[in-house]
């Protein structure tokens, strides 16, 4: 058993045997022509069936599109429709198919013998903004996904100059407008805000009855939703202003915003700061700076 030569090995050695006068180059050369052979062969016949309709495109099922899931099964077969499936690159198509408006990414794989699979992570959408001929829907990555729809009419409306919103499928890159949608983002929980704007008092959300909060900006938004909620839970219904742009130290007034809260110094002990459940917790040292919560509940 151990003393078995192989059988490509036999049978070349026996070769050699009955022919002495073929060398071993020739024998490679005489290999090397067989496996070029046969890989022509291979060659013609998948072309064959690529070009013989046995595997042709001629469905596409998509998942996760939502909305887009008809544009999306449009876009793939006037991109691969009637192509044999051997001939379709999925990578490229899925890169074809990630740059439609409300598309984020997409996957796709090939289902012998007609059928392309396609598994896409839409676009979430966010807020509204103005343009010059109307409005359009953006997501939260930045993206222009394009005219409101009645599934997104109850947006809230960022502030924008209708030259920072792009066309359809565009990405807005203006700092104020990525703060804007940064705070309509984040998990609000019962904070609906209708407007979003961003100017000379930093970032600040107003919600359906009038209320304002002011965020400053969008770094720590979540810790900073988190708070006015606490905030808001205790107040009274009187309550027009909150500002958090210092979480530690939230501010709230009964009727406009105080611009002296923007400079406000950071305290040296929280007055009211959010836990990890949405509560609160208040802390007996030093007050904070202007009209602290801890001030007014005592």
């Amino acid at each position: 058993m151990g003393g078995e030569r192989p059988p490509m090995e036999a049978a070349l050695s026996d070769m050699r045997g009955r022919l002495p006068g073929i060398s071993r180059v020739a024998l490679a050369a005489v290999a090397l022509l067989g496996i070029v052979l046969l890989s022509a062969i291979a060659l013609f016949g998948y072309r064959l069936i690529a070009a013989s309709g046995a595997f042709d495109v001629s469905r596409v099922e998509v998942t996760g599109a939502g909305m887009a899931t008809h544009t999306v099964q449009r876009a793939a077969l006037d991109q691969v429709g009637g192509t044999s499936m051997l001939n379709v690159d999925p990578s490229a198509l899925a890169q074809q198919l990630a740059a439609l408006p409300r598309v984020q990414s997409a996957t796709v794989d090939r289902a012998f013998p007609h059928t392309l699979a396609i598994t896409v992570v839409p676009e979430r959408p966010v807020a509204i903004a103005p343009t010059g001929s109307g409005r359009v829907v953006l997501a939260a990555s930045g993206r222009v996904l394009g005219e409101v729809t009645r599934g997104t009419i109850g947006l809230p409306v960022i502030a924008a100059a209708p030259a920072d919103i792009p066309g359809p499928g565009g990405v807005v890159t203006a700092p104020g407008v990525r703060q804007e949608l940064a705070l309509a983002a984040a998990p609000q929980r019962g904070l609906r805000f209708q407007v979003i704007g961003y100017g000379q008092d930093g970032l600040t959300g107003r919600t359906a009855n009038g209320m304002s909060i002011r965020f400053g900006d969008s770094e720590d938004v979540a810790v900073k939703l988190k708070v006015a909620r606490s905030v808001l839970r205790r107040a009274d219904m009187g309550v027009q202003y909150v500002d958090v742009s210092v979480p530690a130290a939230p501010v709230m007034r009964q009727d406009s915003p105080d611009p002296l809260t923007a400079n406000a110094p950071p305290p040296t002990a929280p007055a009211i700061v959010a836990d990890a459940g949405g509560g609160a917790e208040t802390s007996t040292r030093n007050a904070p700076p202007a009209e602290s919560i801890r001030t007014l509940f005592g």
